[in-house]
């Protein structure tokens, strides 16, 4: 017979002694918990979802990190559930992963070997197949305590590489993350890119999540980052912004966030379309004109800054009337004009110094006004 807690306070309130019951863990879903053991018959997972249920052993953590390990196993089981069960008798199993077992070592058969196997894949650990095995054979106990099982392979090069994070935060004399609290931090990080729309490739790895835990970045402190990083984009130039989106019409501001928090990790296409997209907005807000993304690229790729596209576009601004032709000159393109600015082109900045000159002839023979503008108009301080 059992006693609840209701009934154990109510007797002790009978007896005039109050009684304090220990709160229970928050409840995770009980729909993920219900679907994810719809996939698993093996006994480890089944008490891994137990575990996630009751929050105690390798299944505690926030409700939000149970609720997350619940859904990746519904996610795994998902795939399986594609693919024949079964184990293949050839090194794999039904996910077509191949668990390392030394030449000559005796390893696991049936159901144990199945428990184990589920086991290493929640961790990642496939390759510690035959070293856990012997173990195993050695104290069957074991597979009941992940703590004490990979007790004995943690100074293996295959454990330490898996946990690397934990290696680096042993160096900083950081506390070191359980296996089960270093998985959850993983699926953690996961949910925030996630939930956050970073574009896949983006600080999705195991080696980014490593590095994440080896300096101590929570999952809530690398959510406040990438949230940094909207804002910025939210906080940019509007014209830079609408050059940028011309640019490339399927930008997202995703990627440009992911852009502000890693130009390095996001790409020498991304960098490149930003610089031209700078470029442009100084043309269309400093000069008056605007570039087509051929031309802002070309520019870009010639090394021309935001910094000098500034200024030369403020000069181009400030000499508009000589680039607007009267009757009689020659054409002067856009193309002449950004090439004689920027490029010094020699042709280009001929065909701009030679109307320069019969404008400046006008301006002197008409006693101040060139061709009848009623505007002086002033040289491109780039043309000798």
């Amino acid at each position: 017979m059992s006693i609840s807690p209701e009934d154990l306070r109510a007797l002790s309130e009978a007896r005039g002694r109050p009684v304090t019951v220990a709160p229970a863990p928050a409840a995770v879903n009980p729909t993920l918990a219900y679907e994810a053991a719809g996939y698993y018959g093996d006994a480890a997972t089944s008490q891994y979802i137990r575990d996630l249920v009751a929050g105690v052993n390798v299944g505690a953590g926030t409700v939000e990190q149970r609720n997350a390990a619940l859904q990746t196993l519904i996610d795994q089981g998902q795939i399986r559930q594609q693919q024949s069960s079964g184990d293949t008798g050839d090194g794999t199993d039904n996910t077509g992963v191949t668990y390392a077992t030394p030449p000559g070592a005796t390893t696991l058969a049936g159901s144990a070997a199945n428990e184990l196997k589920a086991i290493l894949r929640r961790y990642n650990l496939e390759s510690l197949f035959g070293p856990l095995s012997g173990a195993l054979i050695g104290d069957p106990s074991l597979i009941r305590n992940t703590d004490a099982l990979f007790g004995a392979v943690r100074e293996t090069p295959q454990y330490q590489a898996r946990f690397k994070g934990n290696i680096e935060r042993a160096k900083k004399n950081l506390p070191l993350l359980s296996e089960a609290e270093y998985i959850s931090q993983e699926q953690s990080y996961q949910q925030v890119n996630k939930s956050l729309g970073l574009p896949r490739g983006f600080y999705d790895t195991q080696d980014d999540f490593a590095n994440f835990i080896a300096n101590d970045v929570s999952p809530v402190e690398y959510s406040k980052r990438i949230e940094q990083g909207y804002n910025v984009v939210k906080n940019s130039s509007p014209e830079v912004l609408n050059q940028l989106k011309m640019l490339v019409p399927d930008l997202q501001d995703a990627d440009l966030a992911a852009y502000v928090l890693d130009p390095i990790r996001s790409g020498q296409e991304i960098e490149r379309k930003v610089r031209a997209a700078r470029i442009a907005a100084a043309g269309k807000v400093s000069g008056g004109m605007q570039l087509t993304a051929t031309q802002a690229e070309s520019l870009a790729q010639q090394g021309v800054t935001a910094e000098m596209a500034q200024q030369g576009f403020t000069q181009l601004g400030q000499s508009a009337g000589l680039f607007r032709p009267l009757q009689g000159e020659e054409t002067i393109t856009q193309e002449d004009i950004l090439a004689g600015t920027f490029t010094n082109e020699q042709a280009a900045q001929q065909r701009i110094a030679r109307r320069r000159r019969r404008r400046q002839a006008e301006f002197e023979a008409s006693g101040g006004f060139a061709g009848g503008t009623g505007t002086r108009n002033v040289g491109l301080s780039t043309v000798e």
